[in-house]
């Protein structure tokens, strides 16, 4: 190898040349190249990046995703027909006021214009977000936006046939003031007033609206994750890649994707706008149900229109949509994308009895130290270990207290039969029959202070023995 000097512009560059001679050895040296496509072929391709405006409207969907679901249905369902029967307890009893409020008045804008429309507005919205959300997965397929529509067509028939019942048990159970009129129009018509039983209406078509948008709504969980779908499928199909596993949209015909590619990035954005509409009508209905209860209709009257509405939920959505000739429930489409479980049930169902506590959730002297980046925590197992202490019940304290005497009083039998053995057939003093009782009572009190001390007891164990 041969060494050369070169100058150029003042800068010194040394250079070197190897002879290629057959016994010499030359420098290796690999040039970087690109990575081929094929050996990029078992890869997924990356997420977009998200901007700062994205950020804030995601975590406003989901403070909105919150409002609808962070309480489980059932808990819901129990607030709803407790409060108006506790609610209903205390506005029934009030004294009235010589000034009425305002919400007392049936004549006030909220409950001229929204509340007695009410189902005019729950199905502008829940109608609208359905038809936005069915468009897209269904991936061209009338079928499915059909049985969307018909369920809520089937709500809808509902509310009319439950408030028509209503109306008609209030006509046959009511009477006029004035006796000659038999009927509530006519009785209305005439300027007096139908004294009958009055189930109020409102509240049926303000709690079975909140549990309609509740259970329509669920079309969005899991929609965000389409996007995912939609660039690992595409990956796939392009790349040819059969090894990987499938993806929900693998069953999904070239027309299908296309057309599910090309409409979601459109939707999506209408979509969040509404499932957050939905969550402020849900708060504005809610405050209008308490108003309700506390200015309008009798305590019973509220309750059995309350029963109903859940009733009516539960027949629909938890029974006949159910079955195989129903229309489906909502997110049933061409393929399986939404997530849902329950923010309450799930916990409760794996919670141990309080009684009978876990000892997965708890730490005792078997586990394995905690530890923070590779260093053991001892201090934390400790504490612990003393909040388990702090945590038992008396019944769990007196048992490991029975148990921890059981051991000790096992522990000790094993040593002192034991040391029988060592000992074998030599003797103690203890063992010695005693001749008689003649002995000075100066003698006698070291034993008995010895005995106080606890140490007298392993002092005439430890005697010399005497052999015979």
């Amino acid at each position: 190898m041969v060494a050369s000097k070169k100058k150029e512009k003042s800068k010194i560059i040394w250079t070197s040349t190897v002879s290629q001679t057959p016994g010499s050895v030359a420098m290796k040296f690999r040039p970087p190249k690109e990575t081929p496509k094929e050996a990029t072929k078992g890869k997924l391709p990356c997420a977009e990046a998200v901007s700062v405006q994205q950020v804030i409207l995601m975590m406003f969907v989901h403070l909105c995703r919150k409002v609808i679901y962070g309480l489980d249905v059932s808990y819901r369902i129990c607030i709803y027909v407790l409060g108006v029967l506790m609610i209903s307890v205390v506005s029934d009893y009030k004294t009235s006021s010589t000034k009425p409020s305002y919400f007392a008045n049936p004549n006030n804008i909220l409950n001229r214009w929204f509340v007695k429309v009410g189902w005019f507005w729950t199905c502008l919205v829940v109608g609208s977000f359905i038809y936005l959300t069915s468009h897209t997965y269904s991936c061209g397929r009338f079928n499915i936006i059909r049985n969307n529509f018909v369920r809520l067509a089937i709500a809808t028939g509902a509310w009319f046939c439950v408030t028509s019942l209503f109306d008609m048990v209030e006509q046959k159970s009511g009477m006029c003031d004035i006796t000659k009129y038999h009927k509530k129009d006519t009785c209305l018509a005439s300027g007096n007033n139908w004294k009958g039983f009055d189930i109020s209406g409102h509240c049926f078509l303000l709690i079975f609206s909140n549990l309609v948008m509740l259970e329509e709504g669920k079309a969005y969980l899991g929609w965000e994750r389409i996007k995912d779908f939609i660039r690992n499928e595409e990956h796939r199909r392009l790349n040819d890649d059969q090894e990987r596993s499938d993806t929900p949209l693998t069953k999904l015909k070239n027309e299908e994707f296309l057309q599910l590619r090309n409409e979601f990035p459109k939707r999506t954005p209408y979509v969040r706008l509404l499932f957050c509409l939905m969550a402020l009508l849900m708060m504005f209905w809610d405050s209008m149900l308490l108003i309700t209860v506390l200015y309008f209709h009798m305590m019973i009257e509220k309750v059995v229109a309350s029963g109903a509405a859940v009733l009516t939920w539960f027949g629909l959505y938890k029974f006949i949509y159910t079955q195989s000739f129903s229309p489906g429930l909502p997110g049933e489409g061409a393929f399986k994308y939404v997530i849902w479980k329950d923010p309450v049930s799930n916990i409760n169902r794996n919670k141990p009895c309080s009684k009978h506590k876990s000892a997965e959730s708890k730490w005792s002297s078997k586990d394995e130290v905690p530890k923070f980046m590779g260093m053991p925590l001892y201090a934390l197992k400790d504490y612990k270990e003393e909040k388990i202490k702090e945590d038992l019940t008396e019944e769990e304290v007196f048992y490991l207290n029975g148990m921890g005497a059981k051991r000790n009083s096992m522990s000790m039998s094993s040593m002192s039969s034991m040391d029988r053995l060592a000992r074998g057939r030599q003797g103690s003093i203890t063992d010695m029959p005693r001749t008689g009782r003649g002995h000075s009572r100066s003698q006698s009190r070291p034993r008995i202070n010895s005995s106080r001390d606890g140490g007298g007891k392993n002092r005439l164990n430890h005697v010399n023995p005497v052999h015979l």
